[in-house]
């Protein structure tokens, strides 16, 4: 599991990312703590997960890359939101792998 250099916060999460990245690394239980994913395969411009589900170790050595942190389910889809609309305004199309200068995924 990577983290984009660009990472997203939402407001209640402003502030906490070094240690969220820490624990979500480790293993370590996250409460309320929602992240904001590029998919690993398919078409789907983003992915939400609750990181609880990332504390499998399937996740953490995975090449799935983080690209916002959310306080909690509604806020994550807010912020996926919002970053599709920056996505949208720079290049036009819904394409996260490429604005996040990933590879396609098979």
């Amino acid at each position: 599991m990577r983290f984009s250099e660009k990472l997203y916060l939402s407001r209640s999460m402003e502030g906490k990312d070094k240690k969220i990245k820490m624990k979500l690394n480790s293993g370590a239980g996250l409460l309320g703590v929602y992240c904001i994913a590029v998919p690993v395969c398919g078409s789907d411009p983003l992915e939400i997960y609750n990181a609880a589900e990332l504390k499998q170790r399937w996740y953490r050595r995975s090449p799935l890359l983080i690209v916002g942190l959310a306080g909690g389910r509604k806020e994550a889809c807010y912020l996926s939101a919002n970053i599709l609309s920056e996505i949208f305004e720079k290049q036009g199309d819904y394409d996260s792998r490429r604005f996040f200068g990933e590879e396609r995924g098979a």
